[in-house]
């Protein structure tokens, strides 16, 4: 499934798109990617 996760740093937000097999999956791989970011939101994408 394709997860659209959405970071917050420095008062920025932005949004990557993942495929991932499930949601803590998709959080593992954006927090490994984006070490000083915050997860504020996971969607997943149709």
């Amino acid at each position: 499934m394709k997860m659209e996760v959405t970071f917050y740093v420095g008062g920025k937000t932005w949004k990557e798109t993942y495929e991932v097999n499930d949601r803590e999956s998709a959080r593992r791989t954006a927090e490994s990617r984006n070490p000083t970011a915050k997860v504020i939101a996971m969607n997943p994408v149709y």
